[in-house]
């Protein structure tokens, strides 16, 4: 490995697969944290990971997968796919929303449409034939709304959805999704226009939608491909605002609700505190960041351990000064996963191509550089609550839950671990000198 090659080995906005050579298992140091406890929710067996149907034949599980950003969410997810698709499990579909939809302008109608879109495309990869009734069925009800659509879009003057009429197939069913999410990811005012019909119509949708998966199922499991569908719709936490976030996830429950399939979905930091309310119609599991020091500042040595491996996996162990380096950026970490990247990233900007190593010096540099950007815009109530963790943490005491702590976590400022039971800054912010003048 070469110098060169270190900027696209630490990148962390491609999620990873668990066959690929750079991943890495967390899940046996993620404190209170284990797998099982997600395919236990999905009713499947944690060992064998065969789905038990019988005690799940009419209430399909809804489970919300909540952790901060960077935590591994997203890799975790691809290897519980990888673990539970296959005939006596499920027919994992994924959905990654920024992959597909307007990050800037989403509700959860467009999450569904591409979810629609994402199960006909992965029926057609396994020659699944959906009976033509059931088709026929749902394309025109799909129909049907692009035909209110363009009634009033053609009223405003607009330029209408270019939908043919053909006959009812996996392929033209997927002509008319794509037309739709072009248009839901194109002019708000036409996004706007299809939603509103959709909203209006959405029992009807539901009653439909839920028959065709049933339908599925059947042929899942009389063609021994699976048993059911699990949908897995991952990127919420990336849409642009809170807001938005909150409208389809809690505006949007009572149609969540509707939807008569296996479901998880990622569920944002800053939406934690809404767990009571969402465990009345799903269930929650909390991802952790992974715990390298204990609230003592003692060290966790087999999750560093395995957090240097994550390193060497990147980046060939020639390529640092030494081995305590890559120890020092561990520790810097968090036990954030991709915190470590961006260090390693900052570091290598420092990093002399002619020397052909990454040294302390150089971590340090991009140490220093993180903590001010990060620390940036911390304010001076973000300080007296930064002060009174330390303190907390230096005395052993666990501190209640306020709404002062969800803008700090939601920035990484401060970590979460465990059950959200323990807290600590942010190691990089703890080295930014606003933080050491006002904290220490």
């Amino acid at each position: 490995m070469k110098m060169i090659e270190v900027d696209n080995a630490v990148r962390f906005d491609v999620p990873l697969p668990p066959n690929h050579e750079f991943y890495t298992d967390f899940s046996d140091v993620r404190g209170d944290f284990e797998d099982r406890m997600i395919y236990k929710n999905l009713n499947a067996n944690p060992k064998t990971f065969i789905y038990n149907r019988e005690v799940n034949r009419e209430n399909k599980v809804i489970l919300f997968l909540a952790g901060m950003r960077g935590s591994g969410k997203t890799s975790e997810l691809a290897k519980i796919a990888d673990k539970l698709n296959h005939p006596d499990g499920f027919f994992c579909v994924t959905c990654n929303l920024d992959d597909g939809l307007d990050l800037n302008d989403m509700e959860y109608m467009d999450i569904l449409i591409f979810q629609t879109e994402r199960l006909f495309e992965q029926l057609n990869q396994v020659a699944i034939v959906p009976d033509a009734e059931i088709l026929k069925s749902l394309q025109l009800w799909f129909s049907e709304r692009v035909k209110e659509v363009n009634k009033v879009i053609k009223q405003d003057g607009g330029l209408e959805l270019e939908i043919g009429a053909e006959t009812p197939s996996i392929l033209s069913f997927l002509k008319i999704a794509a037309k739709l999410k072009a248009n839901l990811t194109g002019s708000k005012e036409n996004a706007d226009k299809i939603r509103a019909s959709f909203r209006n119509n959405f029992t009807d949708f539901a009653q439909i939608f839920n028959e065709f998966i049933e339908h599925v199922n059947l042929k899942l499991r009389k063609d021994k491909i699976a048993q059911e569908i699990l949908f897995i719709v991952d990127g919420l936490e990336k849409t642009a605002t809170l807001d938005m976030r909150k409208k389809v996830i809690m505006e949007e429950n009572n149609r969540i609700r509707q939807i008569k399939a296996n479901t998880i979905f990622t569920l944002p930091i800053e939406l934690m505190p809404e767990a009571n309310r969402l465990n009345t119609f799903s269930r929650v599991v909390s991802f952790p960041f992974v715990k390298i020091r204990e609230r003592n500042g003692n060290l966790v040595e087999q999750a560093v351990k395995r957090f240097e491996e994550f390193v060497y996996k990147r980046i060939d162990p020639s390529l640092f000064d030494s081995h305590s380096t890559v120890t020092k950026a561990v520790l810097y970490s968090g036990g954030s996963p991709r915190e470590l990247l961006r260090i390693l990233e900052y570091a290598n900007m420092y990093a002399d191509e002619d020397a052909g190593i990454i040294t302390e010096s150089d971590l340090n540099k991009g140490i220093k550089k993180l903590a001010a950007e990060t620390s940036q815009y911390v304010s001076k109530d973000d300080l007296t609550k930064l002060k009174e963790l330390k303190d907390a943490n230096k005395n052993g005491i666990p501190l209640p839950f306020d709404d002062g702590w969800q803008d700090l976590l939601e920035k990484l400022i401060v970590l979460e671990y465990n059950d959200g039971s323990y807290k600590r800054v942010n190691p990089v912010v703890e080295e930014s000198p606003l933080y050491q003048q006002y904290v220490g």
